[in-house]
C-alpha cells in the first residue's frame, strides 16, 4: 500500500460534547492531494481522511491503515461535532468553517445552504 501525499494539511480535532475541559478526542487528516500511489484519490481533490490512529510530525496513519504524508506541518483546527458534519456531508474545507465562524450576517449565512 502506498502513501498518499497531501499539501496545506490541517489536523482536525472533533471536540468531545460531554467534555467541560474542551478536550479534543477524535482527529482527522484534511488537505489537498498531490500524489496518490495507492491510486485511490485523484490529485487535486480535498480529502478528509478517516480517524487518525498515530502521527508523527509529516506522517499520519488512519485507522483502516493508510498511510498520508504532508507538505507541511499541520496546523490544528479544533471543531464541534456539527462543523465536522457539515465538513464530511457538505464538503465544507477547513476554511470554510472559519469562513461560517466569522459570518455576523446570519441572513446572508442562512441564504448561502440555500444555493
Amino acid at each position: 500500500m502506498g502513501k498518499t501525499f497531501i499539501e496545506d494539511g490541517v489536523l482536525i480535532s472533533v471536540l468531545s460534547e460531554k467534555s467541560y475541559k474542551n478536550d479534543c478526542n477524535l482527529k482527522f487528516l484534511a488537505g489537498r492531494v498531490v500524489n496518490d500511489e495507492s491510486g485511490h484519490i485523484n490529485p487535486g481533490n480535498y480529502l478528509i481522511t478517516l480517524q487518525v490512529e498515530f502521527y508523527g510530525d509529516y506522517i499520519f496513519f488512519t485507522k483502516d491503515g493508510r498511510i498520508y504524508e504532508t507538505s507541511n506541518l499541520p496546523t490544528v483546527l479544533e471543531v464541534s461535532c456539527a462543523e465536522f458534519l457539515l465538513m464530511r456531508t457538505k464538503s465544507f474545507e477547513a476554511d470554510d468553517i472559519l469562513k461560517i465562524r466569522d459570518c455576523s450576517d446570519k441572513s446572508r449565512l442562512i441564504a448561502a445552504f440555500d444555493s
